[in-house]
Formats: C-alpha cells, structure tokens, sequence
C-alpha cells in the first residue's frame, strides 16, 4: 500500500502509527526505511539492508535481500520515496514477487505504480466548512481547529480558543488546507503575532501565490506560500542558514554548523544566535547522540533551502565547504584511529554516513573534484569494513577510480583499498588486476608508502591460496611498513594475516609470536577492532594445541568487540572459529548453530571466509565432526536455526550470555500447550529428538517441530536453555524442592 499527498500532510506519521498498531501481526518484525536523505538510487539496496540489521553487503546485493526476506513474515515501511520513484518500485516489485509473505507500506507523493498496488491518498485533516457558521465551541471537534489549539498551547503557555479568536482560528486552518505540517509551522509564529494578525498576513499571502503559480495542485501552493512566508518572517542571517544548512543530510553536529555555514555573515556568536532563532522556529529541530546535540530539518524545509541555496549562486562553494569538512573528518579518523578513541570514531562516522554519501556525490560530479572522492573513499581502509559497509565502499572507489585515471597517489591508496575489499569479498581475479595496478603505480611515482600498502595486499591475496607464500609477502610489507609513517593500523593490520599464514602452515610457534605481539601492540595503544581479529588468530591457535576452554576464552573475547562496530566480516570469522571449538569439544549442538549463524552471516559478506582453501578445509572438518554425532536431521535443524537468529541473539547465543525472555515465568508456561510442555520435560532430561518421538509414539520430525514452537514462545535458542526454564517452572512450582 502507498500513502500518497503532497508534504506535510502527515503521510509519515500515518505509516508510523499503522506500523506500530499491526506489530503483533508480523512475526518477522516491522522496519522503518527512511529514504529522505538518499538521493543516489544505486544505493538503495544498501540502505534497506541497513535498515533490516543486514551489516554487510556482499557482491550481489539483490541476491542477499531476497535471501534474507523470501521467509519472513515482515512489514517493511518505505518512508519518502517519491525522489527515487522508479528504483524503489522496481525494487519492492522484485521483492514482494520472491516473499510472498512481505508486507511494503510506501509513503509517496506519487504512486509506485506496480502491480497489486493499494493507493491510499492521505487526505488532510477536517477543517470547518467555509460557508457554515458553527456555535461556538464546536470548532475544536474538526482534527485541524484541534491540533492548532494543541501546538499554540505548546508554543504560548495558557493558549486556548476562545469565542474572540475562535474565526481567526477557523479561517486560518481553512486557509491552510488542513496541511499538518502549515498547521504546526503556523502555531509557532504565535510567539510574535496575534491569531488574528496571523490568519491576516497568512491570507494575503496565498492570494499572492496563486496567482504566481497556477501550474502547481492548489494544497502544493499552499504549503509553498506558508513556507515562503515563514522564510520572510525569519531575518536575513536566519535566511542563509536555513539555506546554507540544507546541505547536510541526515542532521548535523554544531562543529560541523559552524565549519561549513560560519562564514562572514554567520560568524561566532551570531551563528550560535541563528541557529537558536532557526530551533524556535521549527526550522531546525534539535536532537542528542551520543551525548552531543545534532540538528536536522524536515525534508520539506531542507528541500526549500536547497532551492534558495542554488538561486543564490554559492552553492558550489557551500558544498565545497561541506566536502572540505567531511574530507577532513575523514583524515582525522584515520590518523586517530589505532588508538583509545575508537569506539566514538565509529559510532560519529555512522551516525555521519548520509554526509559522507553526500560528499563523495558532490565530488564526482564534478571533475575538478573527483581526486577528493578517491582520498574520501581510499584512506579509511579500515571504514568500510568496521563500519558494515564493503559493498558501498568498493562502489564508491570503483566509481572514482574509473573517473580520475591520473597518477596520484591518492589513486595509489584507493586501488590498494579496493583491493583490500575484494580480497574478502573474495573476488580473486579484481582483486589481482587492483594489486598489480597499486604495484605497479606506487613504483612509477615511488611512494614507498604505496609499496607497502600493495605489498600489504598481495600478502593477503597470497594467504587464500598458499599460506606458505604469503608468509614472505607479509614479513616484507611489515618491512616496508616500518620504513614509512603510516598510522600503526597498518602493520598491526598485518600481523594477524602473518599468524594465520603460519598457523596455516604448521608452524605454530611463529604464529604465537606473531600474535603475541598484536595484542600486546594493539592493547598498548588501547585499540580494539584490530585487536579481535588478534584474538581470533589466537583462538584459533589454542583450538589446533588442544587448549579448547582458553580458545573459547580468545574467540568470546573477540566477539565481545563486535558490539561496538557492526563488522560482519570479523563477527564470521569469530562465529566460524567458536563453532569449530564447540565440536571439538563434542558440543555438537552448540556447533552446529554457530556454524549456521556464521553462515547466514558470510552470505551478507561474500565467499565463506574469503574463499580460501585451508581455512574451508577446516570449517568442513569441524562441521562434519559435528554432524556425524548428531546426525543429519538433527544437525541441520540446529543449523537452520542459527541461521534465522537476529545479530543480537546471535552473540548472546554465543557469548552463552542468559536470555532474558520477554515473557514472565508463568505467562510463558500458558503459552506452551500440554504436548509443548511434555516435550520440553522430556528434552530438560537431556533426550534427543528420536528419544522423545519413541517415547511419545510421534515422528521426530513432529518433536522437531513442537521443540522449534517452544524456542520462539519462550524467546530461547537452545535445548539446554529449555532445561533450564524447565528447572525454574518446576522450582516454581514446587518452592520447597531442593
């Protein structure tokens, strides 16, 4: 279904309020996209997969949402889509065709289009009818007399309709259409005007308007005409910050306010001024993140400023400003990275992510600009992948390298980057063509600093296919690496490759070196996210000597850091390696979960662990102990179920931190049906599937079912974890048993 009518009439707010009512009604959930922000529509498969919790992109991105959603009971809400009309029909055709059990609720100024669309045209809000004259008091009854009343009363405390300004108040909703938006936009403007003297200016205004410009739908010159007029009543300076600011997407920081609008005009203190005179306006609302405020505009609003912006001829040189400002906060994260600060780098650089998109869009439209989209998108190597967003990444650097073909060496760090992401998206061939290009280049301008890099790369090339050669290829960028001044996220990057080489090659002493000295390194410097990675390579080296209780120890370790950056190529890697030491362990459920939940998780990334061979050789052994000591029935169902667990679930699974059920105790048991219930004793006694199907004279495949309601009713992901819902009913039950 899609909401259409023109903006401001409430279409958002509607979907919101239908999303939130049919919650209960979709088992797989209810997600918001927000496409407002968006303007490029080749990214709109990465920002629904960011909207549904997917943090990594592989290659084939429509392979990947229609994977993740052909089973799933869901309503998706797609909010704004009218700027990116056809990308988006095409694309909510393509998936309600391959999930049939998909809900979309598009809000739109015009339709999709596409078949078996349900227009629902928002109609505005009931106002009095012009030529009816109402007994007073009755006016409040009409939804638009309402919400005025409401937002005056917020705006002027004690505000109420009375018999004297009830007319006023009535004519200025009927001039307004009804329009939320006019409505709340005019509510402010109490603080300076009359009712009376409001519903006066706000007429002859319209008149105004009208005449001017026929060619738009009459409520579309309305809310232009409120708009114009409430640019008028703000003062020049405000003018041009309102203008000025409608660069940003998604919301603003005031360091990033004052960097790209505080020019001569909107200068110290006064800019602090306007932006407070802009706040009371409603222009700009205010927000925290955190602990830092951010401010945004209404999609309305900033479009208008936009306009403004480009009939004022400073456009370029506003945008400019903005890419200066988010080129800059680009090298101060990458210089800060390796070090105590990287939690709050990577919680502003994805709050950030809209302003980067707009950046890197304003450099390559413009020639003269693209050598910045190479710098933004090529030196933060580690931003694509920490951050969940490889795919995007090699898009933007794909797309830059291809418009600025001149040596640099900025191209330098952008061909070993993308190179760096096909390396684990495991696209072997690009991967080589975009190595040998950095060689290569790096040579001819020699830039011992790319040399390293590209050296880098190869290593890591070489490490999928021959961990033996890759191991001199690693030692040698580790030596070119200290020749240089690169930031210490490079060498450090280097050393959990150079571990695996070794423990890939047999010589685990080395590798305990190696390792040891990235941890110590990178806790030195009170890094984190390089850190897991070391962790993970050690937890892998205490699985192959046997040391399976500290190996879960590293490998959980490791996982604990994935909270802090959504990093699905690490969150696999790790998954892959616990599900590995579960089996060896002959935990073979617990295995065979994990296993399926790395699983899901490298289908998002790419090629399973990068598509190289020895470590594959690995996952199937471990897989294989595992299924032969559950059998395969079994071992699949454990494995399926892994695969559906949410990211959340999936490292409190792994963490084997305790669930908290969202279902009390004894509501939970009136939930389980008798069958449920004898079934979750009989598992709580440790019986399998097969066990419990010939005690109960019943299939296993009908156990397996029953066992799979009993984990979505009591919110579980595990049979030990019924056991031990089992023991509390019980000791519920029974508060003298011991």
């Amino acid at each position: 279904m899609t909401l259409t009518g023109v903006g401001g009439v409430g279409k958002t707010r509607l979907a919101l309020r239908v999303a939130h009512d049919l919650r209960r009604v979709f088992p797989g959930g209810v997600r918001l996209v927000e496409l407002a922000s968006l303007k490029d529509p080749d990214l709109l498969p990465h920002t629904l997969m960011d909207s549904l919790g997917i943090r990594e992109h592989a290659a084939d991105a429509s392979a990947v949402l229609d994977d993740y959603l052909r089973p799933r009971h869901m309503l998706l809400v797609l909010d704004n889509c009218e700027h990116l009309l056809e990308a988006t029909a095409d694309l909510a055709d393509r998936l309600l065709r391959v999930a049939p059990k998909l809900r979309i609720l598009a809000t739109s100024r015009q339709a999709l289009m596409i078949a078996g669309e349900h227009v629902y045209p928002v109609p505005t809000l009931p106002v009095p009818d012009t030529d009816v004259r109402l007994t007073p008091g009755v006016a409040t009854q009409f939804a638009a007399v309402n919400l005025f009343a409401a937002r005056a009363a917020a705006v002027v405390p004690g505000f109420e309709i009375t018999p004297d300004n009830e007319q006023a108040v009535i004519q200025l909703c009927q001039r307004l259409d009804g329009i939320p938006l006019a409505i709340e936009l005019a509510a402010v403007r109490l603080r300076v005007l009359s009712v009376e003297e409001l519903a006066g200016r706000l007429d002859r205004r319209f008149e105004l308007l009208s005449e001017g410009r026929r060619n738009l739908p009459e409520r579309h010159q309305t809310l232009q005409a409120l708009i114009d007029w409430s640019h008028e009543l703000c003062t020049p300076t405000e003018q041009d910050l309102w203008a000025h600011a409608s660069v940003f997407a998604g919301g603003f920081g005031l360091d990033a306010l004052e960097a790209v609008c505080g020019d001569d005009v909107l200068a110290g203190g006064s800019l602090l001024d306007t932006v407070a005179g802009l706040t009371d306006k409603s222009i700009l609302i205010r927000g925290e993140h955190g602990g830092h405020v951010r401010f945004r505009m209404l999609e309305t609003l900033r479009e208008y400023g936009q306009a403004q912006l480009r009939e004022s001829g400073s456009e370029a040189d506003v945008r400019r400003r903005h890419r200066d400002w988010y080129c800059r906060l680009i090298e101060k994260a990458a210089a800060e990275w390796f070090g105590p600060g990287q939690e709050a780098w990577a919680a502003l650089l994805r709050v950030e992510h809209p302003n980067l998109r707009a950046a890197l869009e304003f450099c390559l439209a413009r020639p003269d600009e693209r050598r910045f989209a190479l710098r933004m998108a090529g030196l933060p190597w580690f931003l694509w992948a920490a951050l969940g967003c490889m795919t995007e990444g090699r898009l933007w650097l794909d797309r830059a390298l291809a418009m600025d073909r001149d040596p640099s060496l900025d191209r330098i760090w952008a061909l070993g980057t993308a190179a760096d992401i096909a390396i684990f998206q495991g696209d072997e061939a690009a991967a080589t063509g975009l190595i040998d290009a950095a060689h290569d280049l790096a040579g001819r301008l020699d830039d011992p600093r790319g040399l390293a890099y590209a050296t880098h790369m190869r290593g890591l090339r070489e490490l999928g296919s021959d961990p033996s050669a890759a191991i001199p290829v690693l030692v040698e960028a580790l030596e070119r690496y200290a020749c240089t001044d690169v930031p210490a996220d490079y060498p450090n990057s280097v050393r959990p490759a150079l571990a695996m080489a070794y423990l890939l090659s047999g010589e685990l002493e080395s590798a305990a070196e190696v390792v040891g000295e990235a941890c110590q390194q990178c806790n030195q410097a009170g890094e984190r996210w390089l850190l897991s990675y070391a962790m993970w390579a050690r937890g892998i080296l205490r699985l192959l000597q046997g040391e399976l209780d500290q190996s879960e120890a590293d490998l959980c370790e490791a996982l604990q850091f994935k909270r802090f950056t959504p990093d699905s190529l690490g969150l696999a890697f790790i998954l892959d390696a616990l599900g590995w030491t579960a089996a060896a362990r002959g935990d073979s459920e617990r295995a065979a979960m994990l296993l399926g939940a790395s699983d899901q998780v490298w289908q998002t990334v790419g090629v399973p662990l990068f598509g190289a061979k020895h470590l594959l050789a690995r996952r199937e052994h471990f897989q294989g102990v595992a299924r032969q000591a559950m059998g395969d029935p079994a071992f699949d169902t454990a494995f399926a179920r892994g695969g559906r667990l949410a990211v959340e679930d999936i490292l409190t699974f792994a963490l084997r931190e305790r669930r908290v059920s969202s279902v009390e105790a004894r509501r939970a048991d009136d939930l389980l049906t008798p069958r449920e219930r004898e079934v979750a004793e009989l598992v709580a006694q440790g019986m399998s599937s097969r066990n419990v199907a010939a005690k109960l004279v019943v299939s296993p495949r009908t156990v397996d079912v029953h066992v799979e309601h009993i984990f979505a009713k009591l919110g579980l992901n595990a049979r030990a974890q019924i056991a031990t819902w089992v023991a509390q009913q019980n000791a519920t039950e029974s508060p003298g048993r011991l």
